[in-house]
């Protein structure tokens, strides 16, 4: 009977914490991409070009990158950056910003890097930031209570666009703790 009630709370809380993070149905909407990185509204996506190891036994040469653009799901290219000449696959930063430096609305949004062997792309969620971003704690691996992501998966064998939270030294408000690190340059 102990043995059965623990196993039934114990479900209980994995459960809610799922549902928190995201990981079940109330987050899902018919009109999503299959697979996303959620944001907050106003967060900088970090991404980069990420080329395995393999590819070199698959498809050689290794590609290099010629430019990124942010595309929205109907098809505009909202921001875009082109490079004079091609470069080694690198990490990038996208502001949530358009091509005149206007905050992008809360939306879908395609992150596509062009490199000299094709293209590559991840999909973005913005959502809009509530009054005070809920905490996010180290154990919690796919993003802050109130997001929902659904991680994309990715060949062994082929490049592919990895999108992150950009690392930051400050933890949200609400939680009461400021984090400082490095020499403040």
């Amino acid at each position: 009977m102990k043995k059965t009630l623990a196993l039934v709370l114990g479900l209980g809380v994995l459960g809610v914490l799922a549902w928190g993070q995201g990981w079940c149905a109330p987050c899902n909407s018919a009109a999503e991409p299959s697979c996303y990185t959620a944001f907050w509204q106003g967060e900088d996506v970090c991404f980069e070009l990420v080329v395995p190891s393999f590819f070199c036994w698959c498809c050689c040469p290794k590609p290099e990158v010629t430019g990124w653009r942010v595309v929205s799901l109907d098809g505009n290219v909202l921001y875009q950056e082109t490079f004079p000449s091609p470069v080694a696959p690198g990490k990038w930063v996208w502001k949530q910003v358009d091509a005149l430096g206007n905050p992008v609305p809360p939306g879908y949004y395609k992150i596509v890097v062009s490199t000299t062997t094709g293209e590559y792309e991840n999909t973005v969620k913005i959502v809009a930031k509530p009054e005070c971003q809920p905490c996010c704690f180290p154990f919690f691996f796919f993003g802050c209570w109130g997001l929902c992501s659904k991680p994309c998966f990715f060949s062994w064998c082929q490049p592919y666009v990895k999108v992150y939270r950009c690392p930051t030294c400050e933890v949200p408000c609400g939680c009461g703790v400021t984090i400082y690190l490095g020499t403040g340059n």
